[in-house]
């Protein structure tokens, strides 16, 4: 049986049950839906998922904006530029493509990928759960739709393929420690073949210990895989001996957590380690 924990929310409930077929069933306020709010937008320099720019007044500047704005993640500064003609911080987030919200799709989205979870763990008549973790994880890609990181301690060539394919449909960034030639190579030195994969490689030669070690994928900001699985064929198989551990975690807070602490400081780190600050609508042609 395969060792995947999956945790989730309780639903917020009325305080009140009631029978259904003999059996106590909690309530469901309907208005709890409105609290469904996970992040809607990527940090644009570390991916970092928020809600929006963080801000401090400032005193005395001379400038007539008289706060600052800043990625709650990185710390990274938001500038207006000489373009910015009136537009706002979060106007020029979704101008860099930031966004990760699904508008009036969220609720049918998050439904969807609920449903692949649940099923998955779904035994007895009807059923054919639980999955293999592998069958889990490429479920749950397929349906992909707004973005995927990932962060993994090698990676093998079907593992790659299924990322490249995600990547037709939703952008797909991550990084990858202690990868073997062969799978550095298609991993990275065709990125005309899935322009919308991002991939870093992390290969220290004498220094292990300061080569990243986690083992994350997030989708959509709604469900996370963690854990001791690595993203290859044989660590998945080990998971569903008991050998490995994969934990699927559907708490949307959760996953931005575990997102935000795990993925976007190694993100900033291998790919921007010198920025502190960016203009929003810089001149172009400076």
């Amino acid at each position: 049986m395969p060792l995947t924990r999956y945790t989730r929310p309780l639903p917020s409930s009325t305080g009140r049950s009631f029978q259904v077929g003999g059996a106590t069933v909690p309530g469901f306020d309907i208005t709890s839906i409105l609290d469904f709010n996970p992040p809607r937008y990527a940090c644009p320099t570390c991916r970092g998922l928020i809600n929006g720019l963080s801000f401090e007044r400032q005193e005395n500047t001379g400038s007539p904006i008289q706060y600052r704005l800043f990625c709650p993640v990185c710390r990274t500064e938001y500038v207006y530029g000489e373009y910015t003609d009136g537009r706002s911080a979060i106007e020029w987030l979704d101008e860099q493509g930031a966004s990760v919200s699904l508008g009036k799709d969220l609720i049918a989205h998050a439904r969807t990928v609920a449903e692949v979870v649940r099923n998955s763990q779904s035994t007895g008549w009807g059923h054919d759960g639980p999955w293999p973790t592998m069958r889990l994880f490429f479920e749950v890609l397929s349906r992909a739709r707004s973005f995927v990181h990932f962060a993994s301690w090698g990676i093998s060539h079907i593992m790659i393929g299924a990322l490249k394919m995600t990547s037709m449909r939703a952008p797909v960034y991550g990084f990858v420690s202690q990868v073997e030639d062969h799978a550095r190579v298609e991993l990275t030195e065709f990125p005309k073949e899935a322009p919308n994969l991002k991939a870093k490689v992390i290969n220290p030669r004498e220094a292990n210990f300061d080569a990243p070690h986690q083992k994350l994928v997030i989708v959509d900001g709604l469900l996370a895989f963690k854990g001791s699985t690595n993203l290859t064929n044989a660590a998945m198989r080990k998971a569903d001996r008991g050998l490995d551990l994969t934990e699927v975690v559907t708490d949307y807070e959760k996953v931005a957590d575990l997102n935000n602490r795990y993925f976007a400081p190694v993100w900033k780190a291998i790919n921007t380690p010198e920025v502190v600050q960016k203009v929003m609508w810089a001149d172009p042609w400076g």
